[in-house]
């Protein structure tokens, strides 16, 4: 059986929250586990972000479908740094320190997740909905470098339509072959170089695709494949399975995921012919598997 993870819509289900609060307490919270950037920390913030606690949230405060996305995603990543300790998306020097979640407080790890959302969504929304677009922000790095609009002959090839935060929801067999290597950075440069249709053109002919993305905007495609996670959540990954035949596939693969232009790994092939073969399946339903996980944390 793989790790628990809690029912991804709960924001109405009280009995599903309250599992999720009793699951966050019985965590064995060391001095350790407490400590900012734990594996503890770490694991609550990824149960957050496979559920839609915030997205509820935002749901009662912006009729707007695109806006409400928009703000899910921004004030999620906020969320997640105040559980982790570690910046995704802010700079750290400023925060409020004592604004980050306490383990050992005796309260409603769901209760809280809510109460602060609110306040930042207000706080925030109209410097965040005025500046840049789900679609825009969805493909910029760590470093604040985006290729679909800071690379001087890019034509914002990159740019989509809203859709990308709940795109698994609409689409729940959706599966996402995404590139590594040199063909990634063939990819990337296609689509900043040109349009997102030569990005996919070059994904068929390179065998990165699958038929599930088929009828997607070309926009939202090269996003899914192609949009780096921030290297402050990409390990993040290593909590969505914890199959140990996945474990070295998944370590070794999320560096290749980040806004570095390419990363080598000459153990990646070598860790997912082991999973497939632990697993008994083929090396491609791996290649899917890991392609998806990262796409989740890329645009969701």
């Amino acid at each position: 059986m793989g790790e628990w993870k809690p029912a991804e819509r709960l924001s109405d289900d009280e009995e599903a929250r309250a599992e999720l609060d009793r699951r966050v307490k019985a965590i064995r919270w060391t001095d350790r586990a407490i400590e900012f950037g734990s594996p503890e920390r770490l694991k609550v913030a990824g149960w957050l972000n496979g559920t839609d606690l915030v997205y509820g949230e935002m749901r009662r405060l912006y009729p707007v479908e695109e806006q409400r996305q928009t703000m899910t995603r921004w004030v999620l990543g906020r969320v997640s740094e105040k559980i982790t300790g570690i910046p995704i998306d802010s700079k750290s020097s400023q925060w409020n320190w004592n604004g980050l979640w306490d383990p050992n407080e005796p309260t409603s790890f769901c209760g809280w997740a809510r109460r602060v959302s609110i306040p930042l969504a207000q706080w925030n929304a109209k410097r965040v909905l005025k500046s840049r677009t789900v679609a825009a922000s969805v493909l910029e790095d760590e470093d604040g470098h985006n290729p679909a609009y800071d690379d001087a002959d890019s034509r914002n090839a990159l740019q989509q339509p809203g859709g990308g935060l709940d795109v698994f929801d609409r689409h729940p067999d959706l599966r996402v072959p995404r590139p590594v290597g040199k063909i990634r950075e063939d990819l990337m440069r296609a689509a900043t170089n040109g349009v997102a249709m030569d990005a996919i053109r070059l994904a068929r002919e390179q065998g990165c695709w699958h038929p599930s993305l088929d009828g997607l905007d070309d926009g939202l495609v090269a996003a899914l494949l192609l949009a780096p996670i921030p290297m402050t959540l990409a390990p993040m990954m290593e909590r969505f399975d914890a199959d140990p035949a996945m474990r070295d596939a998944i370590r070794l693969y999320w560096p290749t995921q980040t806004s570095k232009r390419r990363v080598y790994q000459p153990d990646l092939q070598r860790a997912v012919a082991k999973a497939a073969a632990m697993r008994g399946v083929r090396e491609w339903e791996i290649l899917l598997d890991l392609g998806t996980m990262a796409a989740r944390l890329a645009v969701g």
